[in-house]
């Protein structure tokens, strides 16, 4: 078993051996593998297989620059107001005058939620925020918070593959055990959790960003919560810090569905998750408000066996391969 290979290869090579495909192992500790069939042949890292081009992927992990191409082709997106290093100085509230509290604050390029702060109340509370962050990253992306949910949706060759909701880690209260004790059961009994991605859900993630969201409710971690209350527990849904995911593919509208494989055409991707927010998949994002939020160019599909009824393993190999 070849355990430091990310999930999705792993899985993508379980699923062409089950199609009588044939997997050769390029360079082990680079995870790269070939795939063939009859006279095909495809070059994976990841779910990477040269698709995408370095272009594309390159405005695509750019969140300004996918921005702006999104906004061009008139696809909805967030306000946005965009911060560079060099123009911190002249930065004030004027700024923002056109996003309402809360806020959110995120570099331009990462990824996973890495370098995210979210809830924020106050001019003064942001610009403490926007000054530590610009020490890290040269470009800052200040965005009205959305309270809504948050969909993901996986796009492959003008194909919506499946469409998960993300749901943002929470305990029921059962009136006897702590925050912490929940989250500790949570985390232990599940079996479906484990260390960032080694499973189709990680653990529930303890720490200060935890403490602000549940603070908010007026708890700790040493509180006990009511029977049957929910706590939620982050403001964020990322899988890799203990949210959830049920499958929505067949309740996602038409319409929707469409904006996404637009979304991926603007920016030249054949294989990608959209990131979308609005209050209800079931109808059009015209109609709700709704806006996509991010584009991940080369998408995790690992746990889609487990947690929903779409192998997108299986069904990418065969629009690769049969389509």
């Amino acid at each position: 078993m070849l355990n430091y290979w990310s999930i999705s290869s792993i899985v993508l090579a379980e699923e062409a051996r089950n199609l009588w495909l044939e997997v050769e192992i390029v360079i082990a500790e680079k995870n790269l593998f070939r795939i063939s069939w009859n006279g095909r042949s495809r070059l994976f890292k990841s779910t990477d297989f040269g698709g995408n081009t370095a272009l594309w992927m390159k405005l695509s992990d750019d969140k300004e620059m996918a921005y702006t191409m999104l906004a061009l082709a008139g696809i909805p997106i967030p306000a946005s107001v965009y911060v560079h290093r060099e123009k911190l100085s002249g930065f004030q509230e004027s700024t923002v005058a056109g996003l309402r509290y809360p806020m959110v604050l995120k570099p331009h390029d990462q990824a996973h939620g890495n370098g995210v702060m979210m809830n924020i109340a106050s001019f003064p509370e942001l610009l403490m925020k926007l000054k530590y962050s610009l020490e890290k990253y040269d470009t800052i992306i200040i965005q009205q918070q959305i309270f809504w949910e948050e969909f993901r949706v996986l796009v492959m060759g003008g194909e919506v593959i499946v469409a998960i909701n993300r749901i943002p880690p929470f305990v029921i209260g059962n009136g006897k055990q702590t925050i912490a004790e929940l989250i500790d059961t949570e985390n232990i009994s599940n079996p479906l959790r484990g260390n960032d991605y080694e499973k189709p859900l990680s653990f529930i993630r303890v720490d200060s960003e935890l403490d602000h969201c549940i603070k908010q409710y007026g708890y700790s971690r040493n509180s006990i919560p009511p029977r049957r209350q929910k706590v939620i527990l982050r403001s964020n849904s990322n899988l890799g810090t203990g949210a959830t995911a049920r499958e929505v593919t067949q309740m996602m509208n038409a319409e929707t569905k469409e904006i996404c494989i637009r979304t991926c055409r603007e920016l030249g991707l054949q294989i990608a998750w959209v990131d979308i927010i609005t209050k209800d998949i079931s109808k059009p994002l015209s109609e709700t408000g709704g806006i996509v939020l991010e584009i991940n160019d080369t998408p995790g599909i690992g746990w889609h066996r487990e947690l929903t009824s779409v192998n997108s393993g299986k069904r990418i190999l065969e629009k690769l391969f049969f389509e």
